[in-house]
């Protein structure tokens, strides 16, 4: 919503309910969005990503822990001599590397989730918009808020008075008064 708007509705009660009415009665009867197969797979897809099934995004970083980051700690480990890869330091480099794959995971997981999240509700409400589309309905306004009287008295004489006060030496006085509208939201 824009700063310095209200917002409100269009419809007085009694609309609101016979909208709300008529929608229940329509939404088995209209085929939209949500019966369309990609919508469908993106809302499960998104279900799937909330519900922490991110499988196919770990995969290559597991892949590239087991072919890349476990091979190269052994190489290390072998040209440290005979038994090296069976010490406590290699195990600690290897539990380390771990922890690093896990907690990558687990903030891709996250960020995952994150994103999914907006996205899923706006699947959720894409049939309810798209009735209310179809119907030719907008059911919300936007008006501008309207200015306290101690804001319209400052603005008022920030026009008269900052100018004024510039004129007989006394500059920044101006802006003075537009800080003050600025801190009580004018």
């Amino acid at each position: 919503m824009p700063k310095g708007y209200n917002v409100f509705s269009t419809l007085n009660p009694q609309q609101q309910t016979l909208l709300n009415q008529l929608l229940g009665s329509m939404q088995g009867q209209v085929k939209g969005i949500a019966q369309q197969p990609t919508y469908q797979a993106g809302q499960s897809y998104l279900q799937n990503i909330l519900g922490g099934d991110t499988e196919a995004f770990e995969a290559p970083l597991m892949r590239q822990f087991h072919e890349r980051t476990i091979p190269a700690l052994a190489e290390r480990f072998s040209g440290a001599g005979a038994g090296a890869q069976r010490s406590s330091a290699f195990q600690q480099a290897l539990g380390s590397a771990g922890a690093d794959l896990s907690e990558r995971l687990g903030a891709l997981r996250g960020g995952l989730q994150m994103l999914a999240l907006p996205q899923a509700l706006g699947y959720a409400q894409a049939p309810s918009n798209e009735l209310m589309n179809l119907l030719g309905l907008q059911t919300q306004a936007f008006a501008p808020k309207k200015p306290s009287f101690l804001q319209e008295l400052l603005t008022g004489l920030s026009g008269g008075i900052g100018p004024g006060i510039g004129l007989l030496g006394g500059m920044g006085a101006g802006s003075m008064l537009q800080r003050l509208l600025r801190a009580i939201g004018g």
